[in-house]
């Protein structure tokens, strides 16, 4: 760096000079990169606190008689993961809505395996294999 003094009265030290501008740049692509990683750190969090919801939804909608209440369970969760899943969420929302429209009936067991395997590495747990377990006793008491 080109270091220039001089000792007239009024006369600028460039040295001074540039150092200021080396701490303003550093301060404003400091600030610049915060800002940018907390806006991903905020479309992460909803990202994945809508996708936990919709999760939850769909658990508490399987292995159930066809009732309305589970029904607007499914359709939130459907709604949730087409805006905030990943493409091949999305497309497992598609292949269940085919199934279900044409056999009235369908699985959630690929989409939940998809949904709870990459929430799963979004919070950094443990990966898990095979279909989430149900527990649906007869005789539950029912809370509508």
């Amino acid at each position: 760096m080109l270091e220039v003094t001089t000792t007239a009265a009024g006369d600028v030290n460039i040295s001074h000079i540039t150092t200021v501008l080396v701490a303003l740049i550093g301060w404003f692509v400091v600030h610049r990169l915060t800002a940018w990683r907390d806006r991903v750190n905020l479309n992460r969090k909803i990202r994945t606190d809508y996708l936990i919801k919709a999760y939850q939804n769909l658990a508490n909608a399987s292995q159930r008689p066809p009732q309305p209440e589970y029904f607007r369970l499914m359709e939130s969760a459907i709604a949730d993961i087409q805006l905030f899943g990943s493409k091949e969420h999305i497309q497992l929302v598609s292949l269940f809505l085919k199934e279900f429209s044409s056999a009235n009936k369908a699985s959630f067991d690929p989409l939940l395996n998809a949904l709870r395997s990459d929430l799963r590495i979004d919070l950094d747990y443990e990966q898990l294999n095979g279909n989430v377990q149900w527990f649906r006793p007869e005789g539950a008491p029912d809370n509508t």
